[in-house]
């Protein structure tokens, strides 16, 4: 069963969101892959082992390795990946909760 990830708001611009002078807590499993996709590793100090690094795939016409980086990071942060899809304009799509 899937389970809400509740972590500090991000805005799209990576700042907190701060609300009436406080931080705003919300659900954040997108927030976390989005993430986990656009890092390098060694990006995390307090963890330098995780991260895909998206862009080290721009010029990859095979994107098996990317869609498998992308699982096994979200493995690892505790997600039960069902798929991982790259679609033909680039967007990825995920089909992963955290349990």
């Amino acid at each position: 069963m899937a389970q809400d990830m509740i972590d500090i708001g991000l805005d799209g611009g990576y700042d907190l969101i701060i609300e009436a002078g406080d931080f705003v807590i919300k659900e954040s499993t997108a927030q976390h892959q989005k993430q986990l996709i656009l890092n390098n590793k060694g990006d995390f100090k307090q963890n330098p082992t995780i991260g895909v690094g998206v862009f080290d795939y721009m010029d990859d016409e095979n994107f098996q390795e990317l869609t498998r980086n992308i699982s096994v990071e979200f493995t690892r942060d505790g997600m039960d990946v069902i798929a991982v899809k790259i679609m033909q304009d680039g967007v990825i799509k995920s089909d992963a909760y955290y349990s």
